[in-house]
This record gives C-alpha cells, structure tokens and sequence, in this order.
C-alpha cells in the first residue's frame, strides 16, 4: 500500500474513486468537499438542499460525477457534527472507510485532508484516519489483506499542511509497527 501526499486539489487528482468529508454543521460548504462541490457546478449544494445528502455520521452517497472531476467514483462521507470530530471518531471514519472502499473493489483512491476548518489539525487528523483504516486491514481475512496491500491513497493537502500530514501519517505507522510506502509530490 502506498500513501501519497500532494498539494494538487482534489478534483485533479485522477483515482478510481475520490472520497470528500462532509460535516453536518459547516455551510457553506469548505475545504475538499467545497473544491468539489466547485469543480461539480453545486451537485453536492443541491444534494443537501433536497435532502438527499446530510452530512450525518457515516453517511456515504456514491455519485458518478461524469468526467467533471478525474475520478470516477465519488464518495461523499459524512463526518456528522463538526464539534463532536474528535481523534477516536475520526479513527472510526478510516475504519469504515476502509471497509466500503474494499467493498467497491477500488485501489486507485484519492482522499481530501484539506480540513474545512483550522480548529482540526492535519497531524490529528492524518494519524487518527490512517490508523482506523490500517487496523482496519489487519482484521481482514488474507484475500482482503492482499487487495488492500494494492492500494493506492492519494491525499490531497494544503501545501503548507504537507508536513504535518506526513508527520501525522508517520505517527500512525510507528505506533502500529506497520510497513507501507509513504511519498510526498511537490
């Protein structure tokens, strides 16, 4: 498995599917999901304006964004409310990730950690998600454990966060004493 750190926006990033955090309580919409939402002409506005997205905790709504974006696949995820996104929580998010993204069989994946919010530190909130979904491969059987050592995590970051994320992702894979290939794209 490979984490990927780059400062290219989300939207340009090409995976088989990008995933895009939505918090419950933060309108208007910033951060990764706001870029997309950008990038998609409103698609994720109007989806919480008719109700059919909430940004309620785990959450997930699939759309196919139809070459708007370089991905194929777009999953929005909800985070619930912005206060209540603490690191155990967080950790939970990588978890179930973990498990839809092997569910929809992708390895080419593309995540947003550009938060909407300075109040969420990059650091936090890269090694409490890169935990919850490395744990979350450990508890696989060997087939799941071998399709997700084929995974590619491209996360998206603002250029002067790409440090903390990295230390954060670090910090992760320390404390888990487990091996995958961590790179930086300037």
């Amino acid at each position: 498995m490979k984490f990927i750190l780059t400062a290219n926006s989300i939207e340009k990033i090409f995976s088989e599917c990008s995933v895009c955090f939505l918090f419950k309580d933060l309108r208007p919409l910033r951060g990764g999901v706001g870029i997309l939402d950008w990038a998609l002409n409103g698609l994720i506005t109007r989806l919480i304006r008719d109700g059919r997205v909430t940004g309620e905790y785990f959450e997930s709504t699939l759309i196919l964004p139809k070459k708007l974006v370089a991905c194929d696949k777009l999953l929005i995820f909800g985070m619930g409310r912005f206060e209540k996104c603490l690191p155990e929580r967080i950790q939970e998010v990588g978890h179930k990730l973990f498990n839809i993204l092997v569910n929809l069989r992708v390895r080419d994946i593309s995540f947003s950690f550009q938060m909407p919010s300075k109040d969420l530190p990059a650091e936090i909130f890269a090694e409490s998600f890169t935990k919850g979904y490395i744990l979350s491969i450990t508890q696989q059987d060997q087939d799941l454990q071998e399709f997700a050592e084929k995974m590619n995590l491209a996360v998206s970051t603002d250029k002067k966060l790409i440090d903390k994320t990295l230390l954060g992702v670090q910090k992760a894979k320390v404390s888990l004493e487990r091996h995958f290939k961590v790179m930086v794209l300037e």
